[in-house]
C-alpha cells in the first residue's frame, strides 16, 4: 500500500485497508477527480461514497448553525 501511496501521491486512510474474500484489497481516502481518472486508467476499481467538498462545506455550516444559536439563548 505505501508503493501505491508514494506512487500516485494518494490520502488514504491505512487503517481501513482491509483484504476482502476475492483477494482484492478495500482502502477509504480522499482523492482529486484527477487521481481518480488516473487510477481508473490504471485498472483500479474506485467506488465513491461521498464528495469530501460538499460533506466538509455542510460540517462548516452545521458548525457555524450550532455556534450562532449558543449565543442567542437568553438566561433565564
Amino acid at each position: 500500500m505505501r508503493d501505491l501511496q508514494s506512487l500516485y501521491d494518494l490520502d488514504v486512510f491505512g487503517q481501513t485497508a482491509k483484504q476482502l474474500a476475492d483477494g482484492s484489497f478495500e482502502i477509504q481516502g480522499t482523492l482529486s477527480g484527477e487521481r481518480i481518472r488516473v487510477l481508473s486508467e490504471k485498472g483500479y476499481r474506485i467506488e465513491i461514497l461521498d464528495d469530501a467538498e460538499k460533506v466538509a462545506k455542510e460540517r462548516v455550516k452545521d458548525v457555524a448553525d450550532s455556534g450562532s444559536s449558543v449565543g442567542n439563548q437568553s438566561d433565564k
